[in-house]
């Protein structure tokens, strides 16, 4: 089974951390959030649970280990 998590909160450092957290207390495989990922100082955001992909308007994290395959792939609709 896949738990998934999708917030939608204002674009923020703090609001993104709080997503991944809560995707850890809920023994969440994918976060998603179609903000974009606040980076605080212009530092990337890492998380030691999640492997995080990040798009131009979204950004998706799976857990590490969760055997999800994850490939980039581009739009589509092309």
């Amino acid at each position: 089974m896949i738990n998934a998590i999708q917030p939608n909160w204002a674009r923020s450092y703090e609001w993104t951390i709080v997503a991944l957290e809560m995707g850890v207390q809920r023994k969440a495989n994918v976060v998603c959030s179609k903000e974009r990922l606040r980076a605080r100082g212009g530092f990337g955001i890492t998380h030691s649970v999640y492997e995080i992909i990040k798009r131009k308007r979204m950004w998706t994290a799976i857990r590490k280990g969760s055997g999800l395959p994850v490939v980039q792939r581009a739009v589509l609709s092309r």
